[in-house]
């Protein structure tokens, strides 16, 4: 599960059968972004009681973590956190346009810089607050194919 999981994340499965790229733009004064952002910071506490002590259902453990650099600005997974050390430390768990923030790096960054979480529960998503706001505004078609490559389902 953990493997395709970060293909998906990666871009393997992200480009999707109509043509929807993996990556998608959002201005930082969106407000249906801004307000899942929120909510992910604001909940960043079930996601780590689950981490450190997860049950058997629960699998990809991931945080996204807001890195900037020469000017740009980039949301990335991270996976096998680390929440033993300050700052905290992961692993890039997809491909990004940044220099300093390749893929399968391990790189540190602060809990300031976290902007969502998720892990699968059961087969579901929980968290994932930017996804789902990604997610509800594709068109039916390109949400279907989204589910289809999804390795989770979602909680409609």
């Amino acid at each position: 599960m953990f493997s395709r999981l970060k293909r998906f994340l990666r871009g393997d499965a992200q480009t999707l059968e109509d043509g929807t790229p993996g990556v998608v733009s959002y201005h930082e004064d969106d407000a249906r972004m801004r307000f899942a952002i929120e909510e992910a910071q604001q909940s960043l506490r079930v996601f780590f009681d689950a981490l450190m002590s997860p049950n058997p259902n629960q699998t990809g453990f991931l945080l996204k973590v807001h890195f900037e650099e020469n000017g740009e600005s980039e949301h990335v997974w991270m996976a096998d956190i680390d929440p033993c050390v300050m700052p905290l430390v992961g692993t890039v768990a997809n491909e990004t346009s940044l220099s300093r923030v390749e893929f399968m790096s391990r790189v540190s960054f602060g809990p300031e810089q976290i902007t969502d979480w998720m892990y699968i529960e059961d087969g579901d998503l929980v968290g994932g607050y930017t996804t789902q706001v990604i997610r509800s505004a594709m068109t039916p078609e390109a949400r279907a194919a989204h589910d289809r490559h999804a390795p989770y389902k979602f909680r409609d």
